[in-house]
């Protein structure tokens, strides 16, 4: 009968100190700098690595494999933490900095030797993926006057489509006096370098980072004097609703000026500046879910809906971190979802 052999101790050593070197190397460079959390376990392993080789010399190989594994789970426990962290933070942040961040100015811009009076907010916002982007929402105080009340005076010709011609007759007339806010996209654009797709998902999550504000036809009510989704919101947040706007929709101007839009509201707007640079975009709408959300031609996977033998990616407005193809679980049965414009 062998005798049994006792296993040396600088295995477990050997794993321990990789997983604490790394772990510790991985943690800075998760806090401290803006690197793909991939790039960031790998950087922590390998110190880890070279660290605890300087230390105690060669490891037998079963110990590497080991060490391997258990530093990736840490390294993955470690993201999913710092995520959740990141998240929480994010959100008392947001609700710390809501009036100052939220608050549009009425100052002045010089545009072609120009002094132009306008209303400007300073947007800070991440998309999806992280990147932190920065840009002025920008309108001129008299294209503001002029347009905030003309969909009061809309009436369609036409029977059938009226909330597709409704967000055309929208896009057309606000257009024009969106110059300043698509100015400021294509700068980003330029600077960052964008391609199709992230250039998309900057414009979307910039707006998805508005918080949501009712718009109502008629005036707005106490809070409990709305059933309870509408009242829990409100309670929360009394100013987040605007009243006695017709059809319940602001136009692309007005809400750029006050940052008060509910789905369609923010729908439009999007539709409008992602139409400007040619994409092929499209607005959903449902009488089941009285919902409106984007939907667009592009690359992705998620729930789509097909429009004239044209694929389009559905994509929700209304709150931060939805990526396109993503909807809630009680929004998510495509077939109650129509398509009623198109910018192409």
């Amino acid at each position: 009968m062998k005798k049994p052999t006792h296993k040396s101790p600088q295995g477990c050593v050997w794993t321990l100190l990789v997983m604490v070197i790394g772990g510790i190397v991985f943690s800075v460079l998760q806090i401290g700098t803006n690197l793909p959390t991939f790039l960031n376990v790998a950087i922590g392993l390998f110190l880890g690595l070279v660290i605890t080789y300087t230390f105690l010399g060669k490891p037998k190989l079963k110990s590497v494999f080991q060490s391997f594994l258990l530093v990736l789970f840490v390294f993955l426990a470690l993201k999913t933490l710092f995520g959740l962290l990141i998240d929480l933070w994010e959100t008392h942040s947001k609700d710390m900095v809501f009036t100052s961040e939220e608050k549009v100015l009425q100052t002045t811009i010089i545009d072609d030797n120009d002094t132009i009076p306008v209303f400007s907010s300073t947007r800070r916002w991440t998309d999806n993926y992280g990147n932190l982007f920065e840009g002025d929402l920008t309108v001129r105080v008299n294209d503001y006057y002029a347009l905030k009340d003309y969909i009061a005076t809309y009436r369609t010709g036409t029977r059938g489509n009226f909330w597709g011609n409704l967000y055309d007759h929208i896009e057309r007339k606000d257009l024009p006096s969106l110059d300043l806010v698509i100015r400021n996209f294509e700068r980003i654009r330029a600077e960052r370098n964008l391609n199709q797709m992230e250039f998309a998902e900057m414009v979307v999550s910039c707006i998805q980072d508005i918080p949501y504000a009712f718009v109502f036809s008629e005036a707005c009510l106490p809070a409990d004097r709305y059933e309870s989704s509408i009242k829990e919101i409100l309670q929360q947040c009394p100013e987040c609703c605007i009243g006695n706007i017709a059809y319940g929709i602001q136009n692309p101007v007005s809400f750029i000026q006050n940052l008060k839009g509910d789905c369609d509201t923010r729908t439009v707007l999007i539709y409008s500046i992602l139409k400007y640079f040619q994409y092929d975009v499209a607005i959903a709408n449902s009488d089941f879910y009285k919902h409106s959300i984007l939907a667009i031609n592009i690359p992705a996977s998620g729930l789509f809906k097909v429009h004239n033998g044209k694929k389009y990616i559905l994509w929700e407005t209304t709150a931060a971190y939805f990526q396109a193809g993503y909807l809630s679980p009680n929004f998510a049965d495509v077939t109650h979802w129509n398509i009623v414009l198109t910018s192409k």
